[in-house]
């Protein structure tokens, strides 16, 4: 456990991190937190989980030290080259169908039959490639540069404001789903109906942005 010891201690340093500031996250006292850098004890498998998540590492890296940053990075980079040409595709075959499918269908269907498939197209086809967009900004930077989020509540909260427009754009197709039907919209005798559909046109005006910064948002919040 000596490696322990001189790892968890050059981490610190290297993070700006004093003994005091690493125990009170921890939630312990200054002393033990010597005594682990010291070797006088050893911390268990969930202290050193716990080490590693607020010194930025993992705990291969407090027990056997760094990997070369190279051998990191390479790993790392594949993912984001997979993840930003996958983005890039489906942002691309949008496009495709926007300039050629979509004419098509305005040029040789009446304007009444294109309601449902222009609803659909615009609740899925649109909204999956905003939302790629949204992820392919942060996927091309990370190829570049590593930005990741080490903080667990940072990322939890990313992940949270990335659901929030994908929940309002659930709630707006499950609203505009009668009506698309032909079933009618239900009427509206309550203050709080008003309010849902407002909510909801607002959510359908601004599909687009919502779905691109629900994208970023999940991959900030999911990448790790």
């Amino acid at each position: 456990m000596n490696a322990v010891a001189k790892n968890l201690k050059r981490l610190r340093k290297q993070a700006g991190v004093t003994q005091e500031a690493l125990a009170e996250r921890l939630h312990v006292t200054r002393q033990a937190v010597s005594n682990w850098e010291t070797a006088r004890t050893q911390p268990d498998i969930e202290t050193l989980k716990a080490l590693a998540e607020a010194l930025g590492t993992d705990v291969n890296g407090l027990i056997c030290g760094p990997r070369p940053a190279v051998d990191s990075y390479a790993r790392y980079q594949k993912k984001y080259v997979i993840c930003a040409a996958a983005c890039a595709a489906l942002v691309l075959a949008e496009r495709l169908l926007q300039w050629k499918l979509v004419p098509w269908l305005q040029t040789h269907k009446a304007a009444h039959y294109l309601v449902w498939p222009s609803f659909l197209y615009g609740m899925t086809v649109q909204l999956l490639a905003a939302l790629a967009a949204g992820a392919l900004l942060p996927a091309a930077i990370s190829l570049w540069r590593d930005i990741r989020i080490r903080v667990r509540l940072c990322r939890r909260g990313f992940l949270m404001a990335g659901l929030l427009p994908l929940a309002l754009l659930l709630l707006a197709a499950a609203v505009l789903f009668p009506s698309m039907i032909g079933a009618g919209m239900p009427e509206l005798r309550y203050p709080i109906c008003q309010y849902i559909r407002d909510l909801v046109l607002y959510t359908v005006k601004n599909r687009a942005e919502l779905a691109f910064f629900a994208g970023l948002c999940l991959f900030l919040g999911l990448n790790r």
